[in-house]
C-alpha cells in the first residue's frame, strides 16, 4: 500500500488481472465507490474524492476498472468480470455493503451490481448514465452495430495471446486534463477545448488495448437490465447538453426506479470535468440523506 497526503494506493492479484484502486479512508460502514468511464481511469475522480472527503464522513474507493488505467489485463472481458472485480475490492476493504457510483460507462456497471448483487449495494450515485433507449449522437447511430465490437476485439486478442501487443501504455491522469480543460474552456469560451481532448476513439486507444476498448465499448451500448426492479435510494445526475444522452429519455426511463432522485446539470456529457463542484454538492447532499444504518 502506497499513500500520498489523506490518499491511500492499493493494488492485489485477482482472476488473473494486477488490480488497482485510490481509498480516501473513513468508515468501512459507509463507503462509496466511483467508478470510471469509457477509455478512463480512477483518476477521473480524484478531484471529487478530494474535495467530498473534506465534507463527508466517508470512505472513497475510486478503482481503475480492469483493463483501464494501472488495472492491467488484455483477455475477454465484459461487465460481469467488472462486478467480481469490485465484490473483491470491497472484501478487501471489509466493506459488505457500498453505496455504488460512476460515470458513463460506471453509473450503468453501478445499476448492474445493484440488479445482481443487491445485498452488498446500499445506494447508487448515477452521472450520466449510458441507456439504450435515450442514446444520442454517435453512440445512437452505432449501438445497432454493437455486435460486431466483440468479434472485432477477438482477433486482436489472439494476436494479444501471441504476445503481440504495446509492451506499455501511459496512464492518464485524468484529474490534471480536466483542470486543463476548464482553463481552456474558460480562455476560449467554448467547448471545443473539452471536445478536442474527449470522446475521441484514436488518442483513447492510445491509454488503453484495443481490443479492451471494444468490449468495454459494447458494455455501454448493452442493455443494463431491468432497472424499475433496483429498490435501492439512488441520486442520477444528468447533463443538459445531450451530447450522447438524450436527457429526457433518460429521466423518462430512470423515474422507473421507485427510489431515485434526478437531477440536471448544464454540461455537455463530462459533467466530473465540466461540473465537479455542484457534482460533489449534489453527491454529499444525497449522501448525508441516506440513513445511518444504510449498511446493515
Amino acid at each position: 500500500m502506497e499513500q500520498t497526503g489523506g490518499m491511500q494506493e492499493h493494488r492485489f492479484q485477482h482472476n488473473g488481472s494486477s488490480l488497482f484502486y485510490r481509498c480516501w479512508p473513513g468508515p468501512a460502514a459507509h463507503t462509496l465507490v466511483m467508478c470510471h468511464g469509457l477509455a478512463s481511469n480512477g483518476t477521473r475522480w480524484r478531484e471529487f474524492a478530494d474535495l467530498a472527503h473534506e465534507q463527508c464522513d466517508w470512505q472513497i474507493i475510486c478503482p481503475d476498472l480492469r483493463g483501464h488505467g494501472q488495472s492491467t489485463y488484455r483477455g475477454k472481458l465484459n461487465s460481469n468480470h467488472w462486478m467480481d472485480d469490485l465484490l473483491a475490492v470491497l472484501d478487501r476493504a471489509g466493506c459488505e455493503r457500498a453505496v455504488i457510483g460512476g460515470h458513463c460507462l460506471g453509473a450503468n456497471l453501478a445499476m448492474r451490481m445493484a440488479l445482481h448483487h443487491p445485498d452488498r449495494v446500499s445506494g447508487l450515485v448515477l452521472v450520466e448514465p449510458m441507456l439504450p433507449a435515450a442514446l444520442h449522437g454517435p453512440l445512437r447511430f452505432i449501438r445497432p452495430m454493437r455486435w460486431l465490437l466483440p468479434a472485432l476485439a477477438w482477433p486482436v486478442r489472439a494476436l494479444n495471446a501471441l504476445g503481440i501487443h504495446r509492451r506499455s501504455l501511459p496512464v492518464l491522469d485524468l484529474s490534471e486534463l480536466d483542470r486543463n480543460t476548464r482553463a481552456a474552456m474558460a480562455e476560449h469560451g467554448s467547448h471545443e477545448a473539452m471536445l478536442g481532448r474527449y470522446a475521441k476513439p484514436n488518442k483513447d486507444m492510445f491509454y488503453m488495448p484495443v481490443a479492451t476498448y471494444l468490449q468495454a465499448l459494447y458494455q455501454v451500448l448493452r442493455e443494463v437490465g431491468p432497472i424499475e426492479h433496483i429498490q435501492h435510494p439512488a441520486l442520477a445526475l444528468l447533463s443538459g447538453g445531450a451530447l450522447l444522452a438524450d436527457p429526457d429519455l433518460s429521466r423518462d426511463r430512470l423515474e422507473t426506479m421507485p427510489n431515485v432522485r434526478i437531477e440536471q446539470i448544464d454540461a455537455l456529457h463530462w459533467i466530473p470535468t465540466e461540473q465537479p463542484e455542484a457534482m460533489t454538492r449534489a453527491i454529499v447532499t444525497f449522501l448525508a440523506s441516506l440513513p445511518v444504518n444504510v449498511d446493515r
